[in-house]
């Protein structure tokens, strides 16, 4: 007896989807991707369960992806250039998360670099670099329109104190009577004393609003870095990264090892001076003396310029030599002089550029 296999047809369920009305079969839609909806989805426990699956998800997905980038750099830009990104989080997801995590510590240790005072517009130049001598007049010329911004900021407030003062002026002798909520009296301010009262509580209302001011805009603009230093590694490897998109995952990926390893710096250097202030920076300090103590002081000067640029340089160059190797395989000489390079005109856009700016959109929102 001969024996014929049967066919045998599972029957499978049609269904249209709730969001576009696509008809499809399984469980999600091929068109929109949207979900088979269930009522169980409605109960407390499933919800509590999505709860727990996003933050475990997300999490060991944000951390792995800031371990592989602060330990093997250029790999995770590697893998997303090729088309592996479901196991790491997002360039942008990710730089997100960094950058609230490094205002936070940043601004509990107490370290400012990153958020700048006025009085910073006056450091790191164009001019500053030997060849480009020739830019001392424009490197004046935004120095001098910052305080000028300033000064008329102040007599504006100044106005303004004066204006809501006038009420309390006595039109007969000139004097001005305040209260004191504190103390529940009042004081009177002689005529001849009131234009330096008010100039000092303009000083001290200037100063409270721009501190205030600047923290917030601090946070948004360095995100503004992003494109100009994705250009950077655009300009340098356009026949290998083939898209500027390319090059800003890998600006991305460099941040967020700047902003990590900025992070460990101040917990690390900066946080012990509040148990010591001869703490402070202590991990600088052989650094400080073999580069700038030494007989080596000239060749410092000359590749790094100030021992605060060198810092950064400690931290960038042997990141990015190592991206650029697994990257884009250039040979060693090439390799550290695009390393420098890198370094330099990205501690002048984060600290000659970033911060004039900052100040100066600060003032103009005051």
């Amino acid at each position: 007896m001969k024996l014929t296999p049967r066919k045998i047809t599972v029957p499978v369920e049609t269904r249209q989807c709730q969001n576009c009305g696509h008809t499809y079969q399984g469980k999600v839609c091929n068109m929109c991707g949207e979900k088979v909806f269930r009522d169980e989805q409605l109960s407390a426990g499933h919800f509590l369960h999505e709860i727990i699956d996003f933050f475990y998800h997300f999490e060991n997905k944000v951390i792995r992806t800031i371990k592989l980038n602060f330990l093997k750099p250029g790999f995770i830009t590697k893998e997303n250039l090729r088309g592996v990104r479901v196991p790491y989080a997002k360039p942008v997801q990710l730089y997100l998360v960094v950058a609230v995590l490094f205002y936070l510590v940043v601004s509990k240790v107490g370290v400012s670099d990153y958020i700048p005072s006025f009085g910073d517009h006056r450091y790191y130049f164009l001019s500053d670099y030997p060849a480009l001598r020739w830019a001392k007049p424009l490197d004046k010329a935004v120095v001098n329109g910052i305080d000028s911004m300033w000064q008329r900021k102040g007599r504006k407030i100044e106005a303004a104190i004066q204006t809501e003062y006038s009420n309390y002026i006595n039109t007969n002798t000139g004097t001005l009577t305040l209260k004191r909520p504190t103390m529940g009296d009042s004081i009177l301010v002689a005529a001849s004393d009131q234009p330096a009262m008010v100039y000092n509580i303009m000083r001290n209302t200037r100063w409270t609003i721009f501190h205030a001011k600047v923290g917030t805009l601090s946070k948004s603009l360095i995100f503004l870095v992003l494109p100009f230093f994705a250009l950077l590694f655009y300009g340098m490897f356009y026949r290998k990264l083939n898209m500027y998109g390319s090059a800003l995952i890998l600006s991305s990926h460099f941040l967020v090892y700047n902003l990590c390893i900025y992070t460990l710096y101040a917990l690390i250097s900066i946080a012990p001076m509040y148990i010591n202030p001869d703490f402070a920076g202590w991990v600088f300090l052989p650094f400080k003396w073999l580069f700038y103590e030494t007989p080596l002081v000239h060749v410092s000067q000359l590749l790094f310029g100030s021992k605060f640029e060198m810092l950064h340089f400690i931290f960038w160059m042997p990141w990015l030599m190592i991206a650029f190797k697994r990257l884009f395989n250039t040979v060693w000489w090439k390799n550290i002089l695009l390393s420098y390079i890198t370094c330099r005109v990205f501690f002048f856009l984060l600290f000659g550029v970033l911060k004039k700016v900052l100040i100066a959109l600060t003032i103009w929102s005051m």
